[in-house]
């Protein structure tokens, strides 16, 4: 049954004609929002600002019309630069932000990490701290940055079995957080879940422009609703005409923008909490396992995040440390989509627990 699926999931890979169907067919959500959009454009500006600015309410027009391009040019803004940038890749080329700079932070064995004393053992010669460094580099699991946190170096996430995440389509091996996107067919790093309204996939690059874009179009959507919900209460009051002779524009406004600004809210709650315990929507379904060390044990747990370094960090590292950019959809968040901040407390449990493990003097 496994070879039937194979050879049917390399048929539909390798068939031209199918494949291109299907990468036509991905731009349709993104046309239809797009359409949808422009629609609630023209009913708001064209089909109820214009009506106040002509008869005896222009001042409220003026209101209206102002908030509603501020609401506009922010929500389309992040939706574009959340659509065609790039989630980034481990096969992309992008330089090292400051907290995975090598140049700020020490590669320190475990051991010396954990000594009693907890000075770090330098060498004599400045050629032999180099040479040692690179052999660190190279089979350490962690480093520490200049304030002694822990940082991984990409491959603290691996296999039940301890091995090193591979994957087989993109023939590289997996950093920590990457997943591969069947859809992009490549590996994402810090891969969120791919967006059908965007056709792209939400990752390392992309997510604060992703984020961003569902508060400004949730705030969009309750807008128009509620500034439209108003005129249409007042129409019906004053008035012995049906209701029915109301602008239909002005009816698709509030039961539109009503039944997207519900559904935009949950969805806008849930990944605040995501960014906010530092997660994606795969790691919070998923299996961790982890391995501190080349030949230590691996840890396997759902609830283990050893990523979560705190609120308030968890959020600088999408949104950036300048709060007078968190809201707008300018690229300022840290990382370099392969290494990661760690917790140091669980951090340290989880050494604890291996060593604990591997030491005979420990065994009760």
């Amino acid at each position: 049954m496994v070879k039937i699926w194979q050879n049917f999931e390399k048929w539909w890979e390798e068939n031209y004609c199918i494949q291109t169907t299907v990468r036509i067919g991905n731009y349709f959500p993104v046309l239809f929002l797009i359409i949808l959009v422009g629609w609630s454009y023209y009913a708001f500006v064209f089909r109820l600002c214009i009506l106040f600015l002509l008869n005896s309410f222009p001042g409220q027009g003026v209101i209206y019309l102002l908030v509603y391009h501020i609401l506009f040019i922010l929500m389309m803004w992040s939706y574009f630069k959340a659509t065609f940038t790039s989630p980034g890749s481990p096969t992309e080329t992008r330089k090292i932000s400051n907290l995975a700079d090598s140049t700020s932070s020490t590669y320190i064995p475990l051991d010396q990490r954990r000594s009693d004393s907890g000075e770090i053992a330098s060498n004599n010669s400045q050629e032999q701290q180099d040479d040692s460094q690179r052999r660190r580099q190279t089979k350490n699991l962690v480093v520490l940055n200049e304030n002694g946190d822990p940082i991984s170096l990409g491959y603290i996430m691996v296999k039940q079995n301890g091995e090193r995440r591979f994957c087989n389509k993109c023939d590289i091996d997996k950093p920590d957080r990457t997943h591969h996107c069947r859809v992009c067919k490549k590996c994402i790093s810090k891969m969120d879940h791919h967006c059908p309204w965007l056709n792209n996939c939400i990752g390392h690059r992309n997510q604060k422009y992703f984020y961003l874009f569902l508060i400004w179009a949730t705030l969009y959507s309750f807008f128009i609703s509620l500034t439209t919900l108003i005129p249409v209460i007042k129409y019906a009051q004053s008035t012995s005409e049906p209701v029915i002779e109301i602008d239909l524009n002005w009816t698709f406004l509030i039961l539109l923008g009503g039944v997207f600004s519900l559904c935009l809210v949950g969805f806008t709650l849930f990944h605040t909490n995501l960014i906010l315990s530092n997660q994606t929507t795969l790691e919070s379904l998923q299996k961790h396992n982890y391995k501190i060390k080349e030949d230590g044990d691996v840890t396997t747990s759902k609830y283990l995040n050893l990523f979560d370094v705190g609120n308030k960090n968890n959020w600088i590292q999408v949104m950036g440390p300048k709060w007078y950019f968190w809201f707008i959809p300018i690229g300022n968040s840290f990382g370099d989509g392969k290494s990661w901040p760690l917790n140091s407390y669980r951090y340290s449990t989880l050494c604890d627990s291996v060593e604990n493990l591997n030491d005979p003097t420990q065994i009760v």
